[in-house]
């Protein structure tokens, strides 16, 4: 498989300013975009009356994910202008992150002509995170979330998705695995990556059978929300007194956790690579089907909207799948001529392939222990 190098960029906003990150992003020469609800997590200070029910409590607010593709040189200037007029250096207003990508040539991507933003503020960005992504049962989503919450790791976002291949493979136990996922996703940073992982196994029971998948990608670039509690109550919120702590220490290595012996013992999944999927709408199933009888284990399928904003139409569909594939790096020619074979790059399927890191990955592998 030829590929090319790009960078994959996620912008995760509310839907308040979506208007605002698009205009931005068709003045700097994006053609096209990839559009996927959302649901924002933080905690909130819950006072109670006369302090009864005083705590914390989990809020949601519907958000988006945006994602495009843009070469590697212009993916800092695709970010600034997005940081800027979003006004993502503000805790709690959003993110905006790339990771590299290798893109399959038969794709036929063309790296946009992407224009530096004139009113750019040119905040720094961060160079030391990771991105962990965690499938579970409908329903499950918010207790990963929470738990993410509960370790400072800001601001979740939860989409959802239909799972396939494992429950296939379960005969009669597959009714007692349901269909509908829900899909975690956090960035946090590269200090705290092993540490939160590993909790976020624990929580979710990620080893047990049928539970969910999880893995994480490192090297992701750019600005993430630090908001973690809405309804702080003091002058300076813990977001900042974080930050300042960092600075003064040089790194973030001082929150770094002390791995428990219950989490030191799970069994991880190495040696792998995330191909995603993304594909006109009704196909993602056939095609996943085709990736697992060529080495592939199973997927969660999620509904995205592609828009062009040239407003052509083509044989892309504005109602597209997608799907990511964590494979063992040597299946992926063959999982690839697997999909190429079924039609992927025909203009019924407008099949995209990008290969994106992986660092390590955990699920049920018949015991959780070494």
């Amino acid at each position: 498989m030829e590929k090319i190098r790009a960078a994959q960029i996620t912008c995760t906003i509310y839907n308040s300013v979506v208007d605002r990150a698009l205009a931005v992003l068709e003045e700097i020469g994006l053609k096209a975009y990839h559009t996927q609800p959302s649901r924002a997590t933080v905690l909130r200070r819950r006072e109670g009356l006369w302090g009864i029910g005083a705590g914390l409590v989990i809020e949601e607010e519907p958000a988006t994910r945006l994602t495009f593709h843009v070469s590697v040189e212009s993916a800092e200037d695709a970010l600034q202008a997005l940081i800027s007029v979003c006004g993502l250096q503000v805790p709690g207003r959003g993110s905006a992150v790339y990771d590299e990508v290798e893109i399959a040539v038969e794709s036929g991507w063309e790296a946009p002509q992407i224009a530096p933003f004139s009113g750019a503020n040119k905040i720094p960005l961060r160079d030391d995170l990771s991105s962990i992504v965690c499938t579970v049962q409908q329903d499950h989503g918010n207790h990963i979330a929470r738990s993410s919450l509960d370790l400072g790791v800001p601001m979740p976002q939860v989409t959802t998705g239909e799972g396939t291949g494992l429950r296939d493979k379960l005969g009669l136990i597959r009714v007692t695995v349901p269909a509908a996922k829900e899909i975690v996703h956090v960035t946090v940073s590269d200090q705290e990556s092993e540490e939160i992982f590993a909790a976020l196994v624990t929580a979710g029971g990620i080893n047990e059978i049928g539970a969910g998948f999880i893995y994480d990608s490192p090297g992701t670039r750019g600005i993430i929300n630090n908001m973690v509690v809405h309804g702080q109550q003091h002058s300076a919120s813990m977001e900042q007194l974080i930050a300042a702590v960092d600075e003064m220490k040089g790194s973030a290595d001082w929150r770094r956790r002390v791995l428990s012996e219950e989490t030191q013992g799970y069994r991880y999944l190495n040696d792998l690579v995330c191909m995603i999927l993304v594909c006109n709408e009704g196909h993602a199933s056939d095609l996943v089907i085709a990736a697992m009888a060529a080495g592939a284990g199973g997927a969660t399928i999620s509904k995205k909207s592609y828009v062009s904003f040239d407003g052509q139409v083509g044989a892309i569909s504005p109602a597209r799948e997608t799907t990511e594939l964590i494979v063992g790096q040597g299946a992926v020619e063959n999982i690839h001529d697997a999909l190429r074979d079924v039609g992927l790059y025909g203009d019924e399927i407008s099949g995209f392939i990008a290969l994106k890191k992986v660092g390590v990955a955990c699920t049920h592998l018949g015991s959780s222990r070494d």
